[in-house]
């Protein structure tokens, strides 16, 4: 843990994430001991997001956790209820999992999944977008998220089954700099994989602009 992060957790006293426990200034994530023990954490290994056959155009996904519980609850917090702090607990997360599952050294960039910049502005921020950042600092890889543009508002897929989904996100995503992903393999981070068909589409644009490689991380999954 860094000097500098020692000392704002001095100045702002951290909580764990899920029960709001003040905890000890040197806690590198902000969870305490007995919500840790409680905590659904996700058994599959690499996640396939296309659809039943496994065909997609995202080669896999990883997820710290089931998208359930306590889990569920902070998530929800962290986009809805102005709680952006929790983003570095989760990237610390994120990236431990990533070391124990795959090469990191086989990426060549991380971003996240855009955010429509009116949702970005009621919201105050990109949920996705301050994980990427995060991550790409522990893990050591340059973070590009402005490469990948959405293009157009979208209702929110948490309130559409899956085709509607699919229908939602087509075409809703876009690459301002093809030369920047060209030959290159994409970490893409997200909070919450549902059906996939937004890390789908996302890939599917990157693919398309030629990137070779397109692997999505993130904090929590309903899929087994």
């Amino acid at each position: 843990m860094k000097i500098s992060d020692r000392i704002l957790n001095l100045i702002y006293p951290p909580r764990c994430i899920f029960c709001q426990q003040l905890l000890d200034y040197r806690a590198g994530i902000h969870i305490c001991g007995q919500c840790f023990s409680k905590l659904p954490f996700s058994e599959s290994t690499v996640i396939r997001t296309g659809g039943d056959d496994g065909n997609g155009c995202c080669d896999g996904a990883i997820s710290v956790f089931e998208y359930t519980g306590m889990v569920k609850e902070s998530l929800i917090r962290f986009k809805f209820y102005n709680k952006p702090g929790y983003y570095m607990t989760y990237a610390r997360l994120i990236a431990d999992k990533l070391r124990k599952l795959a090469n990191i050294r086989e990426y060549d960039m991380v971003m996240s999944v855009p955010l429509h910049k009116h949702k970005e502005f009621m919201r105050g921020y990109n949920q996705a977008y301050l994980i990427s950042k995060a991550l790409s600092r522990i893990i050591k890889l340059p973070e590009r998220s402005k490469v990948l543009k959405r293009e157009r508002y979208t209702e929110a897929q948490s309130l559409l089954d899956r085709q509607k989904r699919n229908q939602n996100v087509k075409g809703a995503f876009s690459v301002r700099s093809p030369e920047k992903v060209k030959g290159k393999s994409v970490l893409l981070v997200d909070d919450i994989l549902t059906t996939g068909s937004t890390l789908e589409e996302c890939s599917r644009v990157l693919k398309q602009a030629g990137a070779v490689k397109v692997f999505a991380v993130v904090v929590a999954t309903g899929r087994k």
